[in-house]
């Protein structure tokens, strides 16, 4: 088997110490239109998400911002659409790779796994949608 069966870039993800305004900064120097906003549960880290084409620009920070504190970005890293995440976990880890375990993600019945080493200084993950089966109201299995 090569590669990883990886379909596409999902979404890319800029970490910041202010994820509010530095989507609002892409939001009027770029003209992106910001689509959601939300707090991660568990973490409370403050998400913001943008759209361009199919690619989802993710923009992070802390719970509770300093707003008296000089506000900086960078790019935490990149996420890839797999099509069996268990397979990918597998491969990466043959090729000496330390990859974490696949766990519920943000995002309903999807599976994350993020790559630990060996990306040159670019983290990255991977994510399966429709990984966890999802219950149908009013179907009983």
């Amino acid at each position: 088997m090569s590669g990883i069966g990886a379909t596409h870039i999902d979404h890319i993800v800029i970490s910041s110490n202010n994820a509010a305004v530095v989507a609002e900064t892409f939001q009027r120097n770029l003209g992106l239109e910001i689509k959601r906003t939300m707090t991660r549960p568990g973490t409370g880290a403050q998400l913001a998400f943008a759209k361009l084409q199919e690619v989802v620009l993710e923009f992070a920070g802390p719970p509770q911002p300093d707003p008296s504190a000089e506000v900086k970005a960078r790019l935490w890293g990149l996420v890839l659409t797999v099509t069996d995440i268990a397979a990918a976990v597998e491969r990466l880890r043959t090729l000496g790779y330390d990859v974490g375990e696949p766990k519920p993600a943000v995002q309903p019945g999807a599976l994350i796994a993020t790559v630990k080493s060996g990306t040159c200084g670019v983290p990255f993950a991977l994510i399966q949608y429709n990984a966890i089966p999802t219950a149908t109201p009013g179907v009983s299995a």
